[in-house]
Formats: C-alpha cells, structure tokens, sequence
C-alpha cells in the first residue's frame, strides 16, 4: 500500500483529503506543521508529499529544499498546495523541485489525478535508476522516444529525450530546458550531450548550446555569417556562431 503524508496546518483539509486517500487505498499519515513533516518524511519515507506552501513555522519551499538534499528523501515527489498561484509561486517551486501544483479550492478528480500521475512518474524514476546503477548518463546514443533522468543540483526531471529544447553549458554543468518550462542543471559537460543526444533532431549551434530542431520556429541573418534562432518553449534567441551556421543550414 502506498503511503501519502500530508502537510497541512488546517486540520479540516487534513481530514478531507485522508478521507478521500484512504478511500482509494492509500496509507495516509499528516503533520499540522513543518518540522514534524520533515521528521516524518525522513523518518517513514512516504511515497508522496502532499504539502501546503504557507505554515506557521516554516515554509513549503524551506520543508522542499531540505528533503531534495537529502539522499533518502530528494526523490520523493511532492505536490503543493496554494491559495497563492501567480507565475512567480509557481516559478520558485518548480525550479527547487516541486512536481506539480493543486490551488486551493481544488476538486477531488484533479487531487487524486496528481497524485496517480506523480506516483506513476515515481515508479519510473526509480525503474531508470536501477537499470542504470544510478549512473543514467551514459554516452549510449540515445533514441528521441527514450526516458531520460536528469538528476539536477536542486531537482530533477524525467522526460522523454524529444522533450528537451536545448542544452545550455555552464561550466561543468549544463542547463537542459524542458518543453514544460522546467530548467534542470545537471552535472554534465557539453560535449557528452553532444555525443548521447540523436543527431535526426539535435545540433550543436555554438560552443555553449545543442538545440532541438523541432522546436526551431525562426532563423535570422546576424552579423558576420552568424545566425540567431528561435525555439519554441524558449525564451531567449540563441546566436548560431559562423563555426557552425553551415551545419545549420545543412539542417534545415
């Protein structure tokens, strides 16, 4: 049976969501403030945090970055919940590893779809990391349709490798930019992107970036037989340095 804890100081909230949990056939166990969460997390190893963002002694997102450092309890998927849900809430919690956001009021069906969708990402997560002996990096070329664990610094992410945008380097790190927004950094270097990703939909376009053609929505003539390009999912242009702008326009 898989055990959900809770995290909620409104007692009444506590009481509905157990009951609703418990009758789909989850173990259910809660905590009406931060501290005790985080003991109870460290202690039972719950398969799925449910989580309010603003309690009386500390913070979702404080109770979040303590269980994603720890080795037993970073990869245990967390939902919020929030009666605050603008783009910056949101932002913060998805860059330290939140899995998903419920705002409150909230239905039963979408609770209980979080929660299913969650544990089934879970389940994957896991799968990945002992066929991989949690070195899932490997320089195997990998396939577009292939899952992917990215074991970022502060998160991390599975999807499917058609789901990267882009890979940004940072050092000894590099950025992956997700299709849902998310932005993962993982201890990788460029050059080992360059030789796992599939080469049909992946490019490296200057010395710091490899993007994913399928997202390319348009290509600009920049100075000195440079070009600059836009993705889909992505915010910013990327400069397409003269070095590699022929392999672009083989390409495309």
């Amino acid at each position: 049976m898989e055990k959900i804890l809770i995290i909620e100081d409104d007692k009444a909230y506590i009481e509905n969501i157990k009951i609703l949990l418990e009758e789909e056939g989850f173990n259910v166990t809660s905590a009406v403030n931060g501290f005790d969460g985080i003991e109870l997390a460290k202690n039972e190893i719950p398969n799925l945090i449910i989580c309010d963002i603003m309690l009386p002694d500390v913070d979702g997102y404080s109770i979040l970055k303590e269980l994603r450092r720890r080795e037993k309890t970073k990869f245990i998927p967390l939902i919020f919940l929030t009666a605050k849900a603008s783009m910056s809430d949101l932002r913060i919690g998805m860059n330290l590893g939140a899995d998903d956001y419920l705002t409150k009021p909230f239905r039963a069906d979408d609770l209980l779809t979080a929660v299913r969708t969650r544990l089934e990402k879970a389940k994957l997560v896991f799968d990945l990391l002992r066929k991989s002996g949690d070195q899932p990096q490997s320089k195997t070329k990998l396939e577009t349709d292939d899952y992917i664990f990215l074991p970022g610094k502060n998160n991390y992410e599975v999807l499917t490798v058609n789901n990267i945008v882009c890979v940004a380097s940072e050092g000894v790190y590099s950025n992956v930019y997700c299709n849902d927004g998310k932005k993962v950094l993982v201890r990788k270097l460029l050059k080992e992107w360059e030789e796992t990703l599939p080469e049909k939909i992946f490019l490296r376009v200057h010395k710091s970036s490899i993007v994913n053609l399928k997202y390319l929505k348009k290509v600009e003539k920049w100075f000195n037989g440079a070009f600059k390009i836009y993705l889909d999912q992505y915010n910013e242009p990327i400069i397409v340095s003269r070095r590699f702008a022929a392999r672009l326009k083989k390409s495309i």
